[in-house]
């Protein structure tokens, strides 16, 4: 297949630029544990490929489906490679080395645009295009989250998605929140600024974070304002109320919370006492790393600050939201990164009863697939969170 794909100017963190995939050298495989979706053109060209082997291959896996959505008329097509009904749950074309056959034959542009694009994530918002990475490719992982220095963003020309989703600020009636989208990429900036000031501790520097979400940028304190911690009973009821998934838990992150929960407690009656005391046990392990690799947690909230900061599109799009309404989803969906990173890392330091940097790559790629891969359900969770107080989200900040 010819070259198709437009060229487009895009903000993106500098390392990304350099980004390169490891292929058959990669200690991962993106091509396992999920199911494809196929855009029409390749879905097409993938129903007669020259090669006959590698046709009998893609028959096996790429199936067409009619859906009806409720209350219309009319039916859409979509396409998908059912990897999760395979062997191992992997696509068939891999060869020995886990390298694709099919790309190795014809080149990647025979990918469907979802394969020749991943790890790469697109996003517009008028005219402005971003660019970021999911985390579950394990190079992405170690670019985003081990580099000592801070991370800069940088513009340069690149192929674009042309599924990557688009805000259209014309669309959203509330002048002060279309004005807040239109300035996103100044906030996140401003806010990335904010958490790599190494002149202060890191939960001094979300705090920071916060005050500017909640009052702006001229309202951030040249000094923080202490805050009284919560006991750790209280902290980890209060996170098992937040990310409680009992009313998703059809929903595969929703699964993997209440197993992480269980795992936590130990499938004791007594929950939050055994969370509170397996995470003080699991802390003290994994405050030892932090210390060997201090920018890990900063790295991590910068990424996600960038990535995924402003981006329920459409919410902003389809609901009445002010501006205040989403400063708030926003400030308490950076607690809440930050709380589960924390408390995920915590627990695997107590299983492990080690964190090298080996097994934290690890467990962020794996914490991607399962968790950060379904921002809505963050975002639930952060609804959730919208309910403490800012003075509550401060408490929680200084109790991890």
């Amino acid at each position: 297949m010819d070259q198709h794909y437009d060229k487009r100017l895009v903000t993106a963190p500098a390392w990304m630029e350099r980004f390169r995939c490891l292929a058959g050298d990669c200690p991962e495989v993106c091509c396992q544990q999920w199911n494809v979706d196929v855009d029409p053109k390749h879905a097409e060209s993938l129903r007669h490929i020259e090669d006959p082997e590698l046709q009998k291959l893609m028959d096996r896996v790429l199936r067409t489906a009619h859906i009806r959505r409720p209350g219309s008329r009319h039916t859409d097509t979509i396409h998908r490679l059912q990897l999760l009904s395979q062997p191992n749950r992997c696509c068939p074309l891999l060869n020995e080395r886990n390298e694709c056959r099919l790309q190795k034959k014809y080149g990647a542009y025979v990918l469907c645009d979802t394969c020749y694009f991943h790890p790469r994530t697109f996003w517009q918002i008028d005219e402005q295009t971003f660019l970021s990475a999911c985390l579950s490719c394990p190079e992405c992982a170690r670019m985003a989250l081990m580099d000592e220095n801070p991370i800069r963003f940088s513009e340069f020309e690149a192929e674009i998605d042309p599924t990557a989703e688009w805000l259209e600020t014309e669309l959203i009636r509330d002048p002060e929140t279309r004005q807040l989208l239109l300035e996103r990429s100044k906030l996140i900036k401003s806010i990335c600024g904010l958490l790599q000031n190494r002149n202060l501790s890191l939960p001094e520097r979300i705090i920071q974070a916060l005050d500017f979400l909640e009052k702006g940028e001229k309202a951030v304190p040249d000094e923080i304002l202490p805050a009284e911690p919560f006991d750790s009973v209280t902290l980890m009821s209060r996170f098992a109320e937040i990310f409680d998934p009992l009313s998703e838990a059809l929903e595969k992150p929703a699964q993997a919370s209440a197993a992480f929960m269980h795992s936590l407690a130990g499938g004791s009656e007594e929950y939050a006492a055994v969370l509170a005391g397996n995470y003080r046990l699991g802390r003290k392990i994994w405050l030892r790393f932090a210390e060997k690799y201090p920018r890990t947690e900063e790295n991590f909230l910068v990424h996600f600050v960038f990535s995924d900061l402003f981006k329920q599109f459409y919410r902003y799009q389809n609901e009445d939201l002010s501006a205040t309404d989403i400063l708030r989803h926003e400030s308490a969906l950076l607690t809440a990164w930050y709380w589960f990173f924390r408390v995920l890392f915590c627990q695997v330091s107590l299983k492990h009863g080690t964190m090298d940097a080996d097994l934290f790559l690890k467990t962020a790629s794996h914490a991607d697939k399962l968790f950060w891969h379904y921002p809505d359900w963050f975002a639930r969770c952060a609804d959730r969170m919208s309910d403490l107080t800012a003075a509550e989200l401060r408490r929680v900040i200084v109790s991890l």
